[in-house]
Formats: C-alpha cells, sequence, structure tokens
C-alpha cells in the first residue's frame, strides 16, 4: 500500500502546504497558509476514525469527503487531567491553557477541497467506569476549513 503522503503515481509528495492555527477560547481558527516546494512528511499509522478513537488529528479531504492524508496531533488546547470520584469514575476533562498556535504539514494535492480537525473540544469531559476498563476519549469534528488558494513560495 502506498504511503499516504505520496501521490496517485507512488512518489512523495514534493509540494507541502504549510497551515499556521490558532487556539483562542477553545475555538479553532486557521491564521496563514503558505505552500512550500518540500517533500511532505508521510502519515504514521492506520488513519484514526471520529468517534471510535481518541486523540488529536488532521484529515485532508477531497470533495466527496474522502480521507487523502492524515497526520497525528499532540492536542494543542491544553492538557487533560483525571478526575476520580468517590463512587470509582474517572472523568478526563482539559485544564484551562492560554492561547496557543500550531502548524501542521500535508500534502497540496490539487483534489484536495478541505482540512478537518478532529479532537475534544476544550471543557468537554468523558466519564468512565473504572481505568481498567477505560476505552480512550471518543473525539468529533473540532473544526473544518476549506482548502485555501494562493500562499506560493516566493
Amino acid at each position: 500500500m502506498a504511503n499516504k503522503s505520496q501521490d496517485k503515481t507512488g512518489k512523495p509528495s514534493r509540494k507541502t502546504l504549510r497551515l499556521t492555527f490558532e487556539v483562542v477560547g477553545g475555538e479553532v481558527k486557521l491564521v496563514k497558509h503558505r505552500r512550500v516546494n518540500m517533500i511532505t512528511p508521510p502519515a504514521v499509522g492506520e488513519a484514526p476514525e471520529a468517534g471510535k478513537h481518541g486523540g488529536f488529528w488532521v484529515e485532508l479531504r477531497d470533495e466527496d469527503g474522502r480521507v487523502l492524508f492524515h497526520r497525528a496531533l499532540i492536542p494543542p488546547a491544553g492538557n487533560t487531567v483525571e478526575v476520580h470520584s468517590p463512587d470509582g469514575t474517572i472523568r478526563h476533562e482539559y485544564a484551562p491553557s492560554r492561547e496557543s498556535t500550531f502548524e501542521v504539514l500535508v500534502p497540496d494535492y490539487g483534489d484536495a477541497a478541505s482540512i478537518v480537525l478532529y479532537g475534544k473540544k476544550s471543557g468537554s469531559a468523558h466519564t468512565q467506569p473504572s481505568a481498567l476498563a477505560a476505552a480512550p476519549p471518543k473525539t468529533r469534528e473540532v473544526a473544518r476549513f476549506e482548502i485555501p488558494e494562493g500562499g506560493e513560495e516566493q
């Protein structure tokens, strides 16, 4: 199977889209983009699925919603903490965080239409009956952006 950062011919993508996101008050905004002539770092592992896997990731999608590329990310909006209750339940909550900025490198495919961020919104909680039976917190779409025009490297 071809690496997800490769184009349809199986060659690595030599055009990369560098996206800069800002998180303010739990909301994610695409604040800057730049097209760069460089080989896109490859995706690692199988693509996660929203509602099934925990974590934070980005997907590059085509007009039909098919995933063209994914990249696992470190959650930019704060750290999670476990809150233990006397009844044995464990809640995972995001600790408050200041504003943050992060960048993502994805292949600059001509058929890409949108970039979708998955994770847990700041302030959301996940309750589990015990630490031993804990499944990863389920994620959902946090933000979606159209692939911006322009931003060519000079």
